[in-house]
């Protein structure tokens, strides 16, 4: 199960979210990568949570149906919750936007178009047609007499990591993961023998250092000796 987390910079509104209706989906745009050979396809793909494929070989269906040119394997990927608002923090450690599960493939990279929404925090004037391409927004809030703004967005997934030497675990968000698996986690924390050390920050860590990794939302800390 991959989980999108989404994290910004909130000024004046709140509940911001994907435009995402059976009549009006939201297309939710990636970078894919097979599990199978690592390949990473070269292009965006996208797909909204309304629209089922078949499965070739199989009676099921899912949201994204893809076959690897490189291994010729089909993968699949189904939204199963979301999306959610993101109400903002001040930590900005982020929330869940969706949630994917993939079969044989993972997303490495989220590109944030299409159409957005969000409301003033005091006003609750409506927002809508926001354009979160550009990495930034900006409006009026004629009701509440003030400007609005979202910045500094970050979308990501959160990944428990163990190394293979000693009792070393890293928990943070995927910020990147190349054709050769060497992972960029940012907002990182460092768990060693089961007591948190700390935060790194933005961290790379190198495939050939990497035991085991996993999403955050399906490994439970103490799973791994972390209590």
């Amino acid at each position: 199960m991959l989980s999108l987390l989404l994290s910004a910079e909130l000024t004046g509104v709140t509940d911001l979210r994907p435009k995402d209706t059976e009549q009006e989906p939201h297309f939710y745009t990636f970078k894919v990568q097979c599990t199978s050979c690592r390949e990473v396809h070269p292009n965006w793909v996208s797909f909204n949570r309304f629209e089922q494929h078949e499965i070739p070989g199989s009676r099921g269906e899912a949201n994204f149906v893809w076959k690897c040119k490189l291994c010729q394997k089909t993968h699949s990927a189904s939204i199963v919750n979301g999306p959610h608002a993101y109400e903002g923090d001040e930590k900005g450690k982020g929330s869940k936007v969706i949630e994917i599960d993939c079969r044989g493939l993972e997303f490495t990279e989220f590109k944030p178009d299409g159409e957005w929404e969000a409301k003033g925090i005091d006003s609750s004037t409506p927002f809508t047609g926001i354009d979160l391409s550009e990495g930034e927004w900006y409006d009026y809030d004629e009701k509440a007499g003030e400007e609005v703004s979202i910045k500094e967005i970050k979308v990501g997934t959160e990944l428990i990591i163990r190394l293979k030497w000693g009792q070393t675990e890293y928990k943070g968000k995927l910020e990147s993961i190349d054709s050769y698996m060497n992972v960029l986690l940012r907002d990182t924390e460092e768990f060693i023998d089961g007591k948190n050390t700390g935060t790194l920050g933005l961290v790379l860590i190198r495939c050939n250092n990497i035991l085991w990794m996993g999403s955050a939302d399906s490994v439970e800390m103490t799973d791994l000796g972390l209590r």
